[in-house]
């Protein structure tokens, strides 16, 4: 059956808008609880009517959703939560612990705003969609932590200065290694300078011209 919408329904509209509903829930559950009124031609007219109402009401709201949602998003949430030596959560955090933090900040949205799928069961940071305002949505970080400071953000940052400190000693091995085997280099060169410089002094001393002696040189078979 076709309801006009004279109030938002969960996950089926926003008043004024015409939705097609089983006809179980509409006579059982919509129409006796004034959630909304039977599409009848006569009634396309109210929708309309309601449908204008919601909009202006949202136009002259929409300005204080915009600063709520900035608020919102310049804020952290932390939630304590009882964890293992792993950081798995003994239990979970559902929207529920979102909306009680976020009314303990003074922010008392209704729990279907919040946008959290399933439940979180480890700790971390999560980024939760609010629905502010039906043109507005803010996203707001959750911290969720070990409530006993044992298991948190901490254990990774000792880690990541763990691995940096060895980087840095591979590093200065790698430029140690480089220092030798350029030391040992120019010490090959100056090993071989003074050879050649020995062996011209000797052929010197024994009266051989160094042209010919080059000339035999080339000459010998290799």
């Amino acid at each position: 059956m076709k309801v006009i919408l004279k109030a938002e329904v969960d996950n089926l509209g926003l008043p004024g808008e015409v939705v097609d509903v089983a006809d179980g829930y509409g006579r059982n559950y919509l129409l006796p609880r004034g959630l909304a009124i039977v599409a009848t031609k006569g009634a396309m007219k109210e929708a309309e009517a309601i449908t204008r109402s919601r909009k202006v009401q949202e136009s002259k709201t929409l300005d204080s959703a915009q600063e709520a949602k900035r608020i919102l998003e310049s804020r952290t949430l932390r939630i304590p939560a009882r964890v293992d030596e792993r950081g798995s959560l003994y239990g979970s955090v559902s929207a529920n612990d979102v909306q009680r933090v976020l009314k303990e900040r003074g922010h008392d949205l209704p729990r279907k705003r919040i946008d959290l799928r399933g439940t979180i069961k480890h700790i971390g940071t999560y980024e939760v969609p609010i629905q502010v305002h039906p043109q507005v949505v803010a996203t707001v970080q959750v911290d969720v932590v070990d409530e006993e400071g044992v298991v948190g953000v901490e254990a990774p940052a000792v880690e990541a200065e763990g691995v940096a400190d060895a980087a840095a000693d591979a590093a200065s091995d790698t430029a140690t290694d480089e220092d030798v085997l350029a030391e040992q280099a120019l010490e090959a060169a100056r090993d071989y300078e003074e050879r050649q410089a020995a062996l011209e002094a000797e052929r010197e001393a024994a009266g051989v011209d160094p042209d010919v002696a080059e000339d035999t040189a080339s000459d010998e078979p290799v």
